[in-house]
């Protein structure tokens, strides 16, 4: 009988505001790499952590501030694409701009909040447009006001 997986500890990999991966205080910069961490990051419920899958490896990661981050805007289906290559619909009224004036929106049902990439951030502006209401920005056939918050 199987014990299942270890219990996951840390291993000193730690994931920043930036999407930049740090392994023991050196960042990684081997492309492939980083592109494959990001691809790999996950929730466990039964660790209640936040971690990186490589075949049969799983490591712990540390989440500076969201796990998933925003690459792309899809103005004609109105979907977002995220670094683990999921795609969802653009939740348009969870939209805000951080202290930092970076975009993020809800994503994963809801649950997480994600934060846009300056290529994601790029794509999304120049999907916006003015509407009878102020901005619109295009998703499919539809236009959508933005939050309030967002609106100048």
């Amino acid at each position: 009988m199987s014990a299942g997986p270890p219990k996951l500890a840390p291993f000193g990999l730690s994931l920043r505001r930036d999407a930049s991966f740090w392994h023991e205080g050196v960042e990684v910069t081997h492309v492939r790499l980083r592109a494959q961490f990001l691809r790999s990051v996950e929730w466990s419920e039964a660790d209640g952590a936040f971690l990186v899958r490589l075949r049969h490896f799983r490591g712990w990661l540390d989440v500076e501030d969201t796990p998933w981050f925003v690459v792309a805007y899809d103005a004609p289906s109105g979907e977002i694409e995220l670094t683990d290559g999921t795609r969802e619909p653009l939740r348009v009224e969870t939209l805000r701009a951080d202290d930092d004036d970076v975009l993020r929106c809800a994503v994963k049902d809801g649950r997480w909040d994600a934060r846009f990439t300056h290529r994601g951030q790029a794509l999304l502006l120049d999907a916006l447009e003015d509407g009878a209401q102020g901005l619109c920005l295009r998703a499919g056939a539809r236009r959508v006001p933005l939050p309030a918050a967002l609106r100048v």
